[in-house]
């Protein structure tokens, strides 16, 4: 692998985890709002639909932090790789496999947050709740396939 490319997947694994760090920010801020008693014109009511409420409050938060936490160690495992020669380790296959697994919770809680506020308490299935994992599944089986031929490469004499 060249100087370039080791340095520009090192430029993008800093914008990366400058975004997680972001996203992490953006999360906290938006819980403060939420649940400060007097930022919030709106409060939820969880006399109606408690148990949906919470279903998807605990989905979006817990699954976006799962996300963020397992983000930033895929690219932490891309900068040890760098160090090793390696553009694929194989410590991130099973990582992709489960963030594709995670953001299908994350997108059932993100689709359904206007119920914490909304008296309609139908959940919403969006097409993207299927879609993106599903393309992040395929982009999973593409690493692996790209990671096993790396190491058959350089088993090769």
């Amino acid at each position: 692998m060249t100087n370039k490319t080791s340095r520009n997947i090192r430029i993008c694994g800093f914008v990366a985890l400058a975004l997680c760090f972001a996203w992490l920010m953006s999360m906290v801020a938006n819980s403060i709002s939420v649940f400060s008693i007097n930022a919030s014109s709106h409060p939820i009511d969880w006399s109606n639909g408690a148990i949906k409420k919470t279903i998807v409050l605990v989905c979006y938060a817990t699954s976006s932090i799962v996300m963020i936490g397992m983000c930033v160690k895929a690219v932490i495992n891309v900068m040890i790789g760098l160090r090793e020669n390696t553009a694929f380790p194989k410590s991130n296959e099973k990582l992709l496999f489960w963030i594709a697994a995670v953001d299908f919770f994350r997108l059932i809680g993100t689709s359904n947050f206007s119920i914490l506020w909304d008296n309609d308490l139908v959940m919403a299935i969006t097409p993207e709740i299927f879609l993106k994992p599903f393309f992040l599944l395929f982009f999973a089986f593409m690493y692996k396939v790209a990671a096993d031929a790396v190491e058959e490469n350089n088993l090769t004499i």
